[in-house]
């Protein structure tokens, strides 16, 4: 058991690490290929997603968490709807000029992830359910995190082919 405790968590971490370094090129403010929108949304998920479910399925039962989520996933459609986008129609590339909020959760994910890591193994193991701990916390961030970002980059990938042209070619990393 200790050593799926061990292995969930570097999991989570990796994850989280894997979403914010994914999340590098459109915090420089250059340009990079579409479906690298995709990428930090879907480690974010994976990430928030194992830390919920672990040590079991029994976890996903907690709506005020969703309902969080969920908040923040339109939070996250509405920031993707209006944020400036530069988009290159003939190379599919994509370059956001101000990404103010993608440093915050690019550092608050792996903290959390790593705090989660933490928690779980300096509480006594196995754990009381009926005390979730700091546990409860950490994992409504990162579902918070996940749900912002996938909502954000869910709408600029529709909003794409609708976006007018701009020479990004050149500039590409």
């Amino acid at each position: 058991m200790l050593i799926n405790l061990y292995l969930a968590q570097i999991l989570i971490v990796l994850a989280a690490v894997g979403a914010a370094i994914s999340a590098l090129p459109e915090g420089r403010r250059k340009p990079f290929p579409r479906w690298r929108l995709l990428v930090a949304p879907a480690l974010a998920s994976l990430a928030a997603f194992l830390q919920v479910i672990y040590p079991s399925l029994r976890e996903l039962d907690q709506p005020e968490m969703w309902e969080l989520t969920v908040l923040a996933g339109v939070a996250g459609i509405a920031r993707g709807q209006f944020m400036t986008v530069e988009v290159d129609q003939i190379w599919n590339l994509i370059r956001v000029p101000r990404p103010r909020e993608l440093l915050p959760i690019a550092i608050a994910l792996p903290l959390l992830a790593f705090a989660g890591a933490a928690e779980a193994l300096l509480v006594e193991f196995p754990r009381d359910p009926e005390s979730p701990g700091l546990r409860i916390l950490i994992e409504i961030g990162m579902a918070m995190a996940a749900g912002f970002l996938v909502g954000r980059a869910g709408a600029v990938w529709f909003r794409f082919p609708h976006v007018p042209h701009q020479e990004l070619a050149q500039e590409e990393p």
